[in-house]
């Protein structure tokens, strides 16, 4: 059997997808905060920068879960090997763009899938 090549714009979508199924086990206000925190990711982005948005992500315990999220993607991608905010914040200014970029990429993702997969009512 051969193996199917994906786009990396598909990875995404399937990585992002199994964690909002994973975060669908958890009980309804967990999800309600996870899809809150998820839908806002890219604008906090975009207007804060990638590093001071991590910061703000890991240092809030009801954020943190989309940190993990993020975090973990990143050592996949092998922009980092342990945790990301660190890495990054000694990294050079060409990985700083290249992470940004593709956490942006992955931030769109989320606030796609949260949308379908995270009811909001009670």
């Amino acid at each position: 059997m051969t193996e199917i090549n994906k786009t990396l714009n598909q990875e995404r979508a399937n990585y992002i997808l199994k964690k909002v199924k994973e975060i669908k086990n958890k009980e309804k206000e967990e999800q309600k905060k996870f899809k809150t925190n998820a839908r806002r990711a890219s604008s906090l982005i975009i207007s804060n920068g990638l590093l001071p948005t991590l910061a703000f992500l890991k240092s809030k315990k009801e954020k943190k879960p989309v940190y993990d999220v993020f975090n973990e993607w990143l050592k996949e991608r092998k922009f980092c090997q342990n945790d990301a905010l660190e890495e990054l914040l000694n990294s050079d200014a060409s990985k700083l763009r290249l992470a940004t970029m593709e956490v942006l990429e992955l931030a769109n993702w989320l606030g796609r899938i949260v949308e379908i997969e995270i009811e909001d009512r009670e």
